[in-house]
């Protein structure tokens, strides 16, 4: 409507132009100088009508990018309270140990609630390795995720084997003291580092505007 409105106001302006102009050689040099003008404001007011669709392109995809990390994340961290979860039932089971006396020890107890816990971990240990970065992220954050992703495997491992090697130290018959160093030893030996990935996340965070 509006670019009507200004083509018949384009129109009787030049009509008005033509009969006062003093000759036509003027008003040819007039409409060319109006050509260009409108022509200038014309393409400046394209390129920033198509840079606000760019801009509004651009905000969408990263809103939408964010929703799916955000997604990503928030059954990533379900995936990893269960892991703690279970490091925590296993420390529990060994301070449990330190207050137990050779009259109240049960081995196969023990022993029945590390292969329960075992067996926990391997079902968290499986889900972990069918984790998948989001196929719609850009490469960068999907390179990000994969390590996240990467160190997760390696900090199950490595609690899975833990826990596996003390339900195999616990097999009765076993004497109190006896599990007490096995299992000391293997917390020493075999127990997971931190899962340390939050320069990963913050660097998507980051890369994402959240």
């Amino acid at each position: 409507m509006i670019y009507a409105v200004l083509i018949a106001a384009a129109v009787i302006a030049l009509a008005v132009l033509y009969k006062f102009s003093p000759t036509r050689k003027t008003f040819l040099l007039i409409c060319t100088l109006l050509i260009v003008v409108f022509g200038a404001s014309a393409f400046i007011h394209g390129q920033q009508v198509r840079q606000q669709e760019i801009t509004r392109a651009q905000l969408e995809d990263l809103q939408e990018r964010q929703k799916i990390f955000g997604e990503w994340y928030a059954a990533y961290q379900k995936d990893i309270e269960r892991l703690d979860r279970n490091w925590q039932s296993y420390h529990n089971i060994l301070d449990g140990l330190k207050t137990t006396d050779a009259h109240s020890f049960n081995s196969e107890a023990i022993y029945l609630r590390l292969k329960e816990l075992e067996q926990e971990s391997v079902d968290e240990q499986v889900k972990i390795y069918n984790l998948t970065s989001p196929q719609t992220l850009d490469k960068e954050n999907r390179d990000l995720v994969d390590v996240v992703i990467h160190k997760t495997q390696v900090y199950i491992d490595a609690q899975t084997r833990t826990i596996y090697l003390s339900a195999q130290a616990a097999t009765p018959p076993v004497e109190l003291e006896t599990l007490r160093l096995r299992l000391q030893d293997i917390m020493i030996r075999e127990s997971p580092e931190g899962l340390f990935t939050a320069q990963e996340i913050s660097a998507i965070r980051s890369a994402l505007g959240d």
